[in-house]
């Protein structure tokens, strides 16, 4: 039996070492956690939007069949051209041919939430409001030291500057104490045993490959440390620009192009029932209040994924 003394130096470097790894797989944890949560968030929201806009859509069809009726009846009263009842009438199909596509997008968003949420069976309904949070923003200040990727890059670096701790101390020639015992031999009767201390030899030659590998192990992931810290930086920027820029944009359609959108539809249907213009103005009217309603989601939704990245950036949950 040999037993080396050196681990009586080694062992505080390496315990700080595991101490280390036990912090990495803590931040690697809770990367894990947030990005799943994220996937989650993201997966509602697009389900969300993608069945808001099939509301929308199918309402917009609905309102242009409305049109076409009238322009039916117009028609048949003589009070306007064929080529004013063929225009709605090719309207109307164009609501209907966006009624499907806005279908099939919410099918399929509300299949990739049922994956992401490991569903089995009918995807689960999406309820609630697509721009919640969107007058209320989150605090957006985070140091980006304290960031789950960053804290994985510091423990890194940490592991490994005490392993060249421990390395290093290894390189001390310490004795190991040794231990036997030998019996059976016919030569020697009795049981013959053996204590005492083995130096290697010769001294201060040993452990130098393991010394500087850990050294290049070190400076490797103290760079990786600093260069996470860098990316962490810009990443939190990039995260707080998104939130601000698309809450902005998505407050602005919201509370101006919508109801602007909206008023312009009500006006030029109006103004073509009372005779006052043709089919043309009517049917912009409508195209226009279809493409700001869905800007309007995709300005809602682009604001819940920039929400979404920023808490799984910064580690937190709502």
């Amino acid at each position: 039996m040999e037993q080396p003394l050196d681990w009586l130096l080694r062992r505080g470097a390496e315990r700080e070492a595991a101490r280390a790894g036990l912090r990495r797989a803590e931040a690697d944890s809770s990367v894990a956690t947030a990005r799943l949560l994220r996937d989650v968030r993201v997966g509602f929201y697009r389900a969300r939007a993608a069945t808001v806009s099939r509301e929308l859509v199918e309402a917009q069809a609905r309102l242009a069949d409305s049109v076409a009726g009238v322009t039916g009846a117009r028609f048949q009263a003589g009070e306007i051209s064929a080529l004013e009842r063929e225009q709605a009438a090719q309207e109307a199909a164009r609501a209907r041919q966006a009624s499907s596509t806005a279908r099939e997008d919410a099918r399929l968003a509300e299949a990739d939430l049922g994956r992401a949420l490991a569903w089995e069976g009918v995807p689960p309904l999406t309820t609630g409001a697509l721009d919640a949070g969107l007058d209320r923003l989150p605090d957006l200040t985070v140091d980006p030291h304290t960031l789950p990727t960053v804290r994985s890059a510091e423990a890194d670096s940490a592991s490994a500057e005490a392993l060249v701790r421990s390395a290093s101390k290894a390189w001390v020639p310490l004795p190991s104490i040794t231990a036997g015992a030998e019996w059976g031999d016919p030569t020697n009767p009795g049981t013959l045993s053996v204590l005492g201390l083995a130096v290697p030899l010769p001294l201060w030659s040993r452990g130098g490959g393991s010394v500087a590998g850990a050294q290049a192990r070190a400076a490797e992931t103290a760079a990786l440390a600093r260069e996470s810290r860098l990316d962490a930086e810009r990443a939190v920027e990039v995260a707080r620009i998104a939130i601000e820029e698309t809450a902005a944009r998505a407050r602005f359609a919201r509370d101006t192009l919508l109801p602007g959108a909206a008023a312009l539809r009500v006006r030029a249907l109006r103004a073509y029932q009372a005779g006052e213009t043709d089919i043309l103005p009517a049917i912009d009217a409508l195209r226009s209040e279809r493409e700001a309603s869905l800007a309007a989601v995709q300005d809602q939704l682009a604001f819940q994924e920039a929400l979404a990245e920023w808490l799984a950036l910064s580690g937190r949950d709502e």
